[in-house]
């Protein structure tokens, strides 16, 4: 992939971060990703850094 795919949306409210994640979930189960497992986001010095965890819930 060559461009971010959220590079485009506002996101300015829970609701809309919400859409914007579903979406990259989405897009990786569509391209086989997985996207369970610990994720690390380096904002380097823009930000703060974090750790998303993608667990599967059970049905």
């Amino acid at each position: 992939m060559t461009t971010d795919p959220t590079s485009d949306d506002e996101i300015s409210t829970p609701k809309e971060f919400e859409a914007a994640l579903g979406r990259v979930i989405l897009a990786a189960l569509e391209s086989d990703v997985d996207p369970r497992g610990a994720w690390e986001f380096r904002n380097g010095e823009a930000g703060s850094d974090v750790e998303v965890m993608m667990v599967e819930l059970a049905d």
